[in-house]
């Protein structure tokens, strides 16, 4: 079990890893003058506010529904790792629980995998 956690945390630093190293066997988009890096960056800019438009909601909603959609993939991940690790002291069939506890090995790497990640970038 505890391989398995360590093996799910690590998937998305070998995933950058072999983002990166396509990217660098098969050429990126990089640019050759500060022109083309200012396009790069306001492509980039224009991307993040178009997702940014989506997520906007229609009117003014009460605060505790802007936090709660602003925390509800972090919530919904530590209630399926709450869950995963419960059905171990539940007495539940094998298949069920080794299910439970990999979508409890997805939800932690999702929570701690992505920092990881970051720290190994610095």
């Amino acid at each position: 079990m505890l391989l398995e956690t360590i093996v799910g945390a690590l998937v998305p630093i070998g995933v950058e890893g072999i983002k990166q190293a396509i990217g660098k066997w098969a050429g990126s988009v990089k640019a050759t003058t500060v022109d083309e890096q200012i396009k790069l960056d306001e492509a980039d800019i224009r991307r993040l506010e178009a997702v940014a438009k989506m997520d906007t909601p229609i009117g003014q909603p009460s605060q505790w529904v802007v936090d709660l959609r602003a925390s509800a993939r972090y919530v919904g991940a530590l209630l399926v790792i709450i869950v995963g690790v419960s059905s171990l002291y539940v007495p539940v069939d094998v298949a069920i629980q080794t299910l439970a506890l990999e979508a409890a090995n997805i939800a932690f790497g999702f929570l701690f995998g992505s920092r990881i990640v970051a720290g190994l970038k610095k």
